[in-house]
């Protein structure tokens, strides 16, 4: 009898478990949402063995976190797996445990088809693979993110009702105060009278003597217990304390909501003399920062890990405005640092790149074409290019910001770069505009034009440096280096010519390579090798450059201005 064939097993499919709960309440105790979640998908795996599925080793689970956002580590700890190919098949409980927005879902799925990864619900079944599925899996999902938005309304429906009333909506009572019952402030007899001492002392003290004070005499903030036993409170005065104090108008007997006053149900610690004085102080002593009209590039610039920057004044001697990144929650670590660039250099160098490029034919050219103008169009543009860098030269400085918010709406800083990202519809819309009035941005433009982006990049080190900022040059201590003798000779004869160059600045190129015995060509090759990063030049004057290195690479070869670069095309580690 011929022997029965035996089926090909089907490739195996490496199932992730994601679950997800969105308040840390009741984490800790045996059985919870997460563990639930977790069981009701490992059965469904299991049901799964005739297709080869298996569950991975690594959990990813995000407890206490909200499904509006992707702001999650689990999650992207799964993301992460799932580019690196450790992932084949991505199992929830429910759609709204992955994401509750619509477009963060949408975005997901786009991630999963990129890298060839399924997705499954184990609780609502549907397939993906056709139309119908997908349909269906969008009316789940926007139903999920109905629910989230109804959930938010009325959370701020009745905030709002409660501060109409003037009543304390909840959270940590403000220093001097405390809760009573029925959810109503009172003074608290030990710390209120230190709010009336802050408000009396701060017009002729700075916020800094404040502090020394309150903390030599022992001064602290109300310790209390959290419903999950932990004592919080009980720390020195500081001068974040004092600024919230003096920044919040519920001394005054006031609760501020959307910018109202609103009369509060709470006995007032000072009177509204007292606040507008030192308002008017303190107003004086730390200019607004986030002035949109003094700081032109709020909202716009950002840094390469595309994180907004924010505007602030530095304090003692690093006094001035600077623009630095903003915290997100995976810079928390402190792995990636904060970028900080100076305002009054950045800006300037936004308003002037932005005027060579006006004036610049060629490159307004290819802006303009980009929206298919042709012809007598672009000729009549580019007459007005000049016209236009001058109205900016001539502008006042508050009409600048809504020029910069319309043609450029952002604008990135690296650390050998500034990018600016300019709307070739807004700057045809510049170039016909008669001056009159401020250059807005349009109300109403199509579709396809609002997606052309021209950018403009200039080459610029902003970022200011930090202390502990230094070359990567290693002491040299090995016996055993040979350095190559004609690489150290291009070393030097490059440094020669440099210093020849420098000291003879009237004379032209060809004069100073007739002089040299070098051909022309030969001598700006020379030059170039100056461009060297110091750890490459380091390494070739210790021997200790890789093997392959040649002369040709130094003079003839491509040599990038970007030190990185020059170290990976070099073969450096």
């Amino acid at each position: 009898m011929p022997m029965a064939r035996k089926e090909p097993l089907a490739p195996q499919m490496r199932c992730a478990i994601y679950t997800r709960k969105s308040t840390s309440n009741r984490l800790d105790i045996e059985v919870n949402t997460l563990q639930t979640q977790r069981e009701v998908c490992q059965a469904y795996i299991k049901c799964q063995a005739h297709r080869n599925w298996i569950e991975v080793d690594h959990p990813y689970d995000d407890g206490g976190f909200s499904g509006g956002d992707l702001e999650r580590p689990a999650l992207k700890r799964l993301l992460d797996d799932i580019e690196a190919g450790r992932v084949d098949m991505l199992v929830v409980y429910k759609i709204d445990r992955l994401s509750r927005s619509l477009a963060d879902f949408v975005r997901l799925l786009d991630v999963l088809e990129k890298y060839g990864v399924g997705f499954v619900s184990v609780t609502q079944t549907f397939d993906t693979s056709d139309s119908m599925g997908r349909l269906v899996l969008n009316i789940l999902l926007t139903f999920a993110q109905f629910e989230r938005e109804l959930a938010s309304d009325r959370t701020r429906d009745k905030k709002a009702a409660l501060l109409k009333r003037g009543l304390f909506t909840g959270g940590t009572p403000p220093f001097g105060y405390t809760l009573a019952k029925g959810g109503r402030l009172i003074v608290d007899r030990q710390h209120g009278p230190i709010v009336q001492e802050i408000y009396a002392r701060y017009p002729n003290e700075t916020a800094s003597e404040l502090m020394r004070d309150l903390k030599a005499r022992g001064c602290r903030t109300p310790s209390f217990v959290t419903r999950a036993g932990r004592v919080r409170g009980g720390w020195p005065i500081y001068l974040s304390r004092i600024n919230a104090i003096i920044t919040n108008p519920i001394y005054t007997g006031f609760i501020e909501h959307r910018g109202d006053w609103i009369p509060a149900q709470v006995e007032p610690l000072i009177s509204r003399q007292q606040w507008d004085l030192v308002q008017e102080v303190r107003r004086a002593r730390f200019p607004n920062p986030r002035d949109p009209s003094r700081n032109i590039l709020l909202g716009i610039l950002h840094d390469e890990q595309g994180r907004r920057m924010r505007c602030q004044s530095g304090q003692g001697q690093a006094r001035g405005r600077y623009y630095k990144s903003e915290h997100t929650s995976w810079t928390h670590n402190g792995v990636t640092r904060r970028v900080m660039v100076g305002a009054d250099r950045v800006e300037e160098l936004t308003l002037s790149s932005l005027k060579a490029f006006l004036i610049d034919r060629v490159q307004l050219k290819e802006a303009i074409m980009s929206l298919g103008r042709y012809s007598e169009e672009i000729a009549r543009h580019l007459k007005t290019g000049g016209r236009a860098a001058h109205r900016i030269d001539m502008m006042p400085r508050d009409q600048l910001r809504p020029l910069l918010l319309a043609l450029v709406p952002r604008a990135e800083v690296t650390g050998s770069h500034l990018k600016l990202h300019v709307c070739c519809f807004e700057l045809q819309n510049f170039l016909a505009w008669d001056g009159i009035g401020v250059f807005q941005k349009s109300a109403i433009k199509p579709r396809t034009a609002a997606d052309r982006i021209y950018t403009i990049s200039a080459a610029a080190s902003l970022i200011c440096g930090h202390k502990r900022l230094a070359l990567p040059i290693a002491p040299f201590h090995s016996l055993d280096a040979s350095p190559k003798p004609w690489l150290v000779d291009v070393l030097r004869k490059a440094d020669k010519l440099r210093r020849l160059t420098l000291a003879n600045r009237t004379k032209t190129v060809s004069e100073l390579a007739r002089e040299s015995k070098l051909g022309p060509t030969q001598f700006a090759q020379f030059l170039r090798v100056n461009y060297l990063a110091p750890d490459i030049q380091a390494a070739i004057v210790d021997g200790t450059q890789p093997d392959t290195m040649t002369t040709w690479d130094l003079l003839s070869g491509p040599m990038p201005l970007d030190w990185e670069q020059q170290r990976q095309l070099f073969g450096f580690r």
